[in-house]
């Protein structure tokens, strides 16, 4: 599972780099300025993964807890479970759209 998240994370790389390094233009400040975004998107989006699947771990043990004591109450558990690992997956999402909207705006478009 390991072996899985490291070709996960470099294939991420690769693919937020790409533009920036096929993009060989003679104004650094634009280069510069994708080497941050860059950087930034990877901040962003493993702080949003971590936080995310954090908060999904800390729900899933409630509901395993909740579940061990009262197996009546599983249902309604179940049903508000999953609504809260939506609204946890939305965030990540919008991350994901604020990064890539951050890194495809071209500021040097004139």
């Amino acid at each position: 599972m390991r072996k899985f998240f490291v070709i996960l994370m470099v294939a991420l790389v690769v693919v937020l780099t790409a533009s920036a390094v096929f993009a060989a233009d003679s104004d650094p400040a634009k280069l510069n300025y994708y080497g941050y975004a860059t950087a930034s998107a990877l901040i962003g989006l493993g702080a949003a993964a971590a936080g995310g699947g954090a908060g999904m771990g800390q729900g899933l043990r409630g509901i395993l807890e909740g579940s061990a004591r009262n197996p009546g109450v599983t249902g309604k558990l179940m049903t508000l479970f999953i609504v809260g690992l939506a609204l946890i997956e939305s965030l990540v999402i919008y991350v994901l759209v604020f990064v890539l909207i951050t890194f495809y705006a071209n500021p040097f478009v004139k």
